[in-house]
């Protein structure tokens, strides 16, 4: 990864592994197959997007924890993890409508 559009400033480097199951028909693929060399000249570019299921959730699964509310705790824990999923397959099926 760049600092800027020129491309002369590395400021990271991502590394990926392989899948790692046995697969016969197709081969494993990995995150890197998938960008563009540096030696095609092409500029690739990187995106990420973060989701929550919630701000306070660690809050306030601790404070049913610190009452013994194991149920609860776990309740909270368990919605605001859904939520997450729900929202990251949302934004994934919109990036892919967009593309």
């Amino acid at each position: 990864m760049y600092r800027d559009e020129s491309r002369r400033e590395v400021i990271a480097v991502s590394h990926h592994l392989r899948q790692q199951t046995e697969k016969s028909d197709f081969p494993n693929d990995c995150l890197a197959d998938y960008v563009t060399p540096k030696s095609s000249g092409k500029a690739d570019y990187l995106g990420a997007f973060a989701v929550t299921g919630g701000l306070e959730e660690d809050a306030l699964a601790e404070a049913y924890d610190a009452r013994h509310n194991d149920y609860d705790k776990i309740m909270v824990k368990a919605v605001a993890d859904r939520l997450a999923e729900a929202f990251a397959e949302y934004l994934h099926e919109r990036v892919r409508k967009v593309i």
